[in-house]
């Protein structure tokens, strides 16, 4: 056989043989991914134009797009507070999803002498510098998904508890917010209900990092296992599949921190009536995210 299946685990990998822990091919994606952004809003922004080009105008859209959805969602006032939080972390799980169709991310490493991926890895250092046969899966890459670790999303997933909370206590202050959670006035049941909303935030950290982790780390896995089991040919239709899904997971995670932000500064006694307006926002985005794809396909169907 010319190359075998690459080895598929979990945890990511030291960015070199004896990396502290911390440093690992996911971590630096998250900082060159970190980078980049900064760098597209220090270009787009230095020298804005009256009639804007293109990039200016995406961008503008884009940051048109998520106030609007801010506004209706939380509210005029809290929607522009919500507003600068919701757009980055879009954009940063945005570009933590994209990498994975990268030509070269999680191919391209350094020569393992790890057994577990083949017990012809503890003699590949005599190899040459391209790996094939039994030797072809003894590689750690250099570079992985970020959202491939769950580490990131855990990480990204109690950066949107901790700064619910923090909003909790600007907007309501400390009474309210605390009255959210240990409430003394309503008898037994409404005690029993404060921990349960307590408890809520603890799962909304697995909710969140796992949802982002599962469908990542799924689609990584089927581009690896299709590029290898059609030399990367039947790979193609796949990638802009996992553009796709890439682009859906960090909207849903946006718009999830959303929710929970205008949940988390609601008053105890009214969830009720705002749970009920997220909902109907939320239809209602989804109606226009459908009928937009639904022109994408008609307007693609005419042109073929």
């Amino acid at each position: 056989m010319l190359w075998n299946l690459p080895g598929i685990h979990v945890p990511a990998d030291p960015l070199y043989p004896g990396a502290p822990p911390f440093l690992t091919n996911t971590f630096l994606l998250t900082i060159v991914g970190s980078i980049l952004i900064i760098a597209l809003m220090l270009f787009v922004g230095r020298n804005p134009k009256q009639v804007p080009g293109k990039l200016q105008n995406l961008v503008e859209w884009v940051f048109e797009q998520f106030l609007n959805l801010c506004e209706q969602v939380a509210g005029p006032e809290r929607g522009r507070k919500f507003f600068p939080w919701v757009l980055t972390i879009f954009l940063f799980v945005l570009f933590a999803n994209w990498w994975e169709v990268i030509p070269g991310i999680e191919t391209i490493g350094f020569k393992s002498t790890d057994t577990a991926l083949s017990p012809a890895c503890a003699h590949v250092g005599s190899q040459g510098f391209l790996l094939f046969g039994q030797y072809s899966n003894c590689i750690t890459p250099f570079f992985r998904p970020p959202s491939t670790d769950l580490n990131f999303t855990i990480a990204l997933s109690i950066v949107t508890v901790v700064m619910t909370q923090v909003y909790g206590f600007v907007v309501l202050g400390f009474r309210l917010q605390i009255g959210r959670y240990l409430v003394f006035n309503q008898g037994i049941m409404g005690f029993i209900v404060g921990l349960f909303e307590l408890l809520l935030e603890a799962m909304r950290l697995i909710s969140l990092s796992f949802r982002l982790f599962g469908n990542l780390f799924a689609g990584d896995v089927l581009l690896v296992v299709i590029s290898f089991i059609s030399i990367g040919v039947g790979a193609i239709p796949f990638y802009f599949l996992e553009i796709f899904v890439g682009f859906i997971q960090a909207f849903v995670f946006a718009f999830l921190t959303l929710l929970f932000f205008t949940l988390g500064t609601t008053p105890h006694g009214h969830e009720a009536h705002e749970e009920e307006h997220l909902a109907e926002t939320a239809h209602a985005e989804h109606e226009r995210v459908a009928s937009a794809l639904a022109g994408a396909k008609l307007e693609e169907a005419h042109a073929q």
